[in-house]
C-alpha cells in the first residue's frame, strides 16, 4: 500500500472503475489501481478531485489529505473509521489525570531524547565533542525520570531540544553551492533558512501521519498529555510524533543534506508571513494553512523578533523530499512490543493503539519506540 502525492497544478483526479486516473488536459499522467493505495495527498488549490473519485476513495477507506502547495495542512477527508465512543469519553478524563499525564509525558520525552542520542551517535563518530554531547543527553534522560510535574518535563524537553539542534548544526556539512546553510537554531514561524524549511516540511508530513494513526486507533488527535490542549491543536498526535522526529525527519534531513541531495538553489524566498493564529500554537503558511510542525508557537529565539522572509522548498526539491519521506516511513524496523519487523507507518498506528490501551487502563504505562 502506498501514498499518492498529487503535486502538479492543473491535474484532475478521476475515477475509472477501480482505478484512479491523474489527468492533465487530454493526457493521462498516471493510472493507479485503488488496491495499491491507502492515502491520496493533494497539494495545492490547482488540483481537482471529481466527486465520483472522492466517493470511491472514501468508500474504499482511502483517506484524502488536502495540503497547500508548500506543505501546510488544510483538511483530511475520511469515512467512518471507528465506533470507539468509550475511548473518546475516557480520553477526556485521562488527560486531566495529573499522575497519568506525568508518567506518559516522561515516557514520551525519554523516547525522543534517546532517539536523538542514537542519531547523534551514528553521525558524530570521531568528533572531539561527541562524548560530552552523548553524556549530556544520557543525563537529560535520567533527569526527566526524576521530575515531579508536567511543567518540569516540558522544561527539560525544551532544553534537550535546544541542545539537540545545536549538535545538529555541527553535524551538517556546508552546501555544495555556497559557504553555509545559515542554520543557527530551530525556528519555524517562518523557517528563515533551508535547514529549518526542510525540518518544518518534514515535521508537517510526519504530523499528518500521526493524526491519521490517532483516528484509526479511535483516539481524538486533539486531546494529548504532554502538549497542552489548545484550539485547533492536535495535541495527542504531537505527543505521539515526538519519538519519531529523530527517527524519521531529522535522520532524513541530516543524511540528505550531507550526501548532498539538496543545495541552496533548491530553495526560494516566500511571501512575508501573516500574524500567527491566536491560540493555535502553530504556524500559518502563505495560503493560510496550519498546523505547525511543532505546535508550540514561535521557535526558540523568535519571540519579539521582527517578521523575517520565509525560505521555502522549490517544487522539484519538495517532490524529492516527499520521495525520501515515503521511502523512510516504508522502511521496516524491529518493534519490541510484537517482536516483529514492521514498517514505520504501521508502527505509528501500533503506538496509537498502545496509547489507547493506556487511556482505557488496559496498560500501566506508555512505552515509546526507543532504538539502539
Amino acid at each position: 500500500m502506498a501514498t499518492l502525492y498529487v503535486t502538479e497544478q492543473g491535474t484532475q483526479v478521476q475515477k475509472k472503475g477501480q482505478r484512479l486516473l491523474l489527468v492533465r488536459g487530454e493526457e493521462v499522467l498516471q493510472d493507479i489501481p485503488l488496491i495499491k493505495l491507502d492515502r491520496v495527498v493533494v497539494m495545492g488549490q490547482g488540483i481537482n478531485i471529481t466527486t465520483p473519485a472522492l466517493f470511491t476513495l472514501v468508500r474504499n477507506k482511502i483517506d484524502v489529505l488536502y495540503m497547500t502547495q508548500r506543505g501546510g495542512f488544510i483538511s483530511r477527508v475520511v469515512g467512518r473509521e471507528h465506533n470507539h465512543t468509550q475511548l473518546r469519553h475516557q480520553q477526556g478524563y485521562a488527560i486531566n489525570d495529573e499522575k497519568l499525564g506525568l508518567v506518559v509525558a516522561q515516557a514520551i520525552v525519554r523516547g525522543k531524547v534517546n532517539n536523538q542520542r542514537v542519531l547523534v551517535q551514528r553521525h558524530a563518530e570521531g568528533a572531539p565533542w561527541a562524548g560530552r554531547a552523548l553524556d549530556s543527553m544520557q543525563r537529560m534522560m535520567r533527569q526527566v525520570a526524576e521530575v515531579r510535574t508536567l511543567d518540569e518535563v516540558r522544561g527539560h524537553e525544551g532544553f534537550a531540544a535546544k541542545e539537540f539542534f545545536s549538535i545538529l548544526r555541527q553535524l551538517l556539512k556546508p552546501p555544495r553551492d555556497g559557504p553555509r546553510w545559515g542554520f543557527e537554531r530551530r525556528e519555524y514561524y517562518p523557517p528563515p533558512d533551508p535547514i529549518n524549511a526542510l525540518l518544518s516540511f518534514g515535521y508537517t508530513l510526519l504530523l499528518n501521519d500521526l493524526i491519521a494513526a490517532c483516528q484509526i486507533a479511535g483516539l481524538d488527535p486533539d486531546l494529548g498529555f504532554f502538549h497542552a490542549v489548545d484550539f485547533g491543536k492536535p495535541s495527542m498526535a504531537l505527543d505521539l510524533e515526538e519519538e519519531f522526529r529523530p527517527l524519521i525527519v531529522d535522520s532524513i534531513v541530516l543524511a540528505a543534506v550531507n550526501r548532498p541531495m539538496f543545495g541552496l538553489q533548491d530553495f526560494e524566498q516566500g511571501p512575508s508571513p501573516r500574524p500567527s493564529p491566536v491560540g493555535r500554537g502553530g504556524e500559518e503558511d502563505d495560503e493560510g494553512a496550519w498546523p505547525s510542525p511543532g505546535g508550540r508557537g514561535l521557535g526558540e529565539g523568535q519571540a519579539g523578533k521582527k517578521p523575517v522572509t520565509p525560505i521555502l522548498l522549490k517544487e522539484e526539491a519538495r517532490n524529492r523530499f516527499l520521495s525520501l519521506y515515503e521511502t523512510r516511513v516504508s522502511e521496516s524496523i524491529y518493534y519490541p512490543l510484537t517482536g516483529e519487523t514492521t514498517p514505520y507507518r504501521r508502527v505509528f498506528q501500533l503506538q496509537a493503539y498502545q496509547m489507547a490501551q493506556v487511556i482505557l487502563g488496559e496498560k500501566d504505562g506508555y512505552e515509546p519506540l526507543m532504538v539502539k
